[in-house]
């Protein structure tokens, strides 16, 4: 879920933000703002070796077991996406001119690699719709994003999606490719009753509605769905349930499966129940839209998110991953620990150094066990260096 997911876009924020500040500083320059310009050229610049920051660090707690001083000292799970007996890193580098190494890894709850798969993918392409599967292995979706800007020229050359499953062992089970479709149409995905359902947004001539593709355990197109109306239908989020499935979905559209909702672009929220077969059961218009809710692992094999009530009071950032040892839990969480001391031109946000904190706790007394914390603060001023030396 590279594209799509609050938490992906919140670990991309400095590189982004350092390539909105390289942009920013070339304009500065062509037009020669005296007021953007250092104070003066003479003044002291700190050596690199001193450490000027203001921070705060959470306070440790308790002595670290062996089995996790590595985890820690290493900040293994600063970026991970944790299941019930398993965890999964993503990386993305780049190779050749144009085209960039996916990288999807299986580890043990103790952040062991097990088996890896790589993918190499235009820059307009990205993976989505990832989930692990009941044999062992995980699925995926890699595709064209229209999200990403530079590879819009796509939409008229032509542009595919493909789905891929892995056993255990990272060997492909199926790989089929679907032409002209998008990788919004595959940004989630629950396994049910053998088969695979797809969920996400399907882009009609005019405005997207929300679909669910199902692909079954050989990766044989079995249905597609269409669930909207004739303006903008957004899926929020979905669940499964003992009978199909729940969408909560954001709609503009009056008429189709969202009639009653307002005119003029107003927006409203329903709760959409379907079947096993994908039949629509029941509809419900809310009175407000639903808290949007980010996943940070799993607990008693469904999914959890970071809003649940056993997280209520955590004093340590917030939430990347939750990971059930059984009798303890370890919380992984991003915790601010100073502003970086210069303010970047023209970007109103303010830069953080930040720390990645490990929390163990008891699972049935919720008690605090242990505590530790190791820097994962960005290289902000090698950042500022290079844009100041364009």
């Amino acid at each position: 879920m590279l594209y799509s997911t609050t938490k992906e876009k919140r670990r991309n924020f400095p590189e982004r933000a350092a390539r909105i500040l390289l942009v920013c500083t070339v304009l500065i320059s062509s037009f020669s703002l005296p007021s953007c310009k250092p104070k003066d050229s003479s003044e002291k610049t700190v050596s690199s070796t001193e450490d000027t920051r203001q921070t705060e660090s959470v306070p440790q707690v308790g002595n670290v077991p062996g089995e996790y001083q590595k985890i820690i000292e290493e900040d293994r799970f600063r970026q991970v996406e944790a299941y019930s007996d398993k965890l999964f890193s993503f990386e993305a580098s780049e190779s050749d001119e144009g085209q960039r190494n996916h990288t999807i890894t299986m580890m043990d709850l103790y952040g062991e690699p097990v088996v890896s798969y790589s993918i190499e993918l235009d820059n307009a392409y990205g993976i989505s719709g990832f989930a692990p599967t009941s044999d062992g292995g995980f699925i995926f979706a890699a595709g064209y994003s229209p999200n990403y800007i530079p590879g819009r020229d796509q939409a008229e050359k032509g542009f595919h999606t493909r789905v891929i499953r892995c056993d255990e062992k990272g060997q492909v089970v199926f790989e089929i490719v679907l032409d002209q479709e998008s990788i919004r149409s595959f940004e989630h995905c629950i396994e049910k009753d053998g088969k695979f359902y797809f969920f996400g947004e399907y882009q009609n001539e005019e405005y997207p509605d929300v679909s669910v593709r199902v692909i079954d355990g050989k990766g044989n197109p079995v249905s597609i769905k269409i669930i909207g109306g004739s303006s903008h239908d957004k899926l929020r989020h979905v669940e499964e349930t003992e009978d199909g499935f729940v969408l909560w979905v954001d709609s503009m559209s009056e008429d189709g499966d969202f009639s009653g909702s307002g005119a003029n672009y107003h927006e409203l929220y329903w709760e959409i129940t379907l079947d096993a077969e994908l039949n629509i059961t029941g509809k419900e218009q809310l009175s407000e839209r639903p808290p949007l809710l980010v996943r940070v692992g799993e607990k008693d094999g469904k999914p959890i998110y970071s809003n649940d009530p056993m997280f209520e009071g955590f004093d340590a950032g917030w939430i990347n991953c939750y990971i059930d040892y059984g009798d303890t839990y370890l919380l992984v969480s991003n915790h601010n620990t100073g502003e970086y001391p210069y303010t970047p031109p023209l970007i109103s946000s303010i830069w953080y150094y930040t720390e990645t904190v490990y929390s163990m706790y008891d699972d049935k007394s919720g008690t605090l066990l242990f505590r530790a914390s190791v820097d994962s603060s960005p290289d902000y001023d090698a950042m500022r260096k290079n844009t100041q030396s364009v």
